[in-house]
């Protein structure tokens, strides 16, 4: 009889221990999932705020700041759509 319930403790701590884990590792996973996407946000501000300087400046633009300007209006539509 202890024998057995030696072996049926050390099965649940087993269990408690996998199961612990297991969320432990969610958790991890759902915090750096929430910092991408803090990082995206930050990201796209950023370049919101790099067109928004390139808009302000005064007509015509040179074609390096064109393509600066359409370069970055693109990075923005890819980092939103994902």
């Amino acid at each position: 009889m202890p024998r057995q319930l030696e072996i049926t403790a050390a099965a649940v701590a087993l269990l408690v221990a996998l199961v612990g884990g297991t969320v432990a590792v969610e958790n991890r996973y759902a915090k750096a999932q929430d910092v991408q996407q803090q990082l995206n946000a930050l990201y796209a501000k950023q370049l919101k705020t790099r067109i928004l300087e390139l808009q302000l400046q005064p007509p015509p633009l040179s074609p390096a700041d064109r393509a600066m300007l359409l370069h970055l209006q693109q990075e923005l539509r890819e980092s939103t759509e994902n």
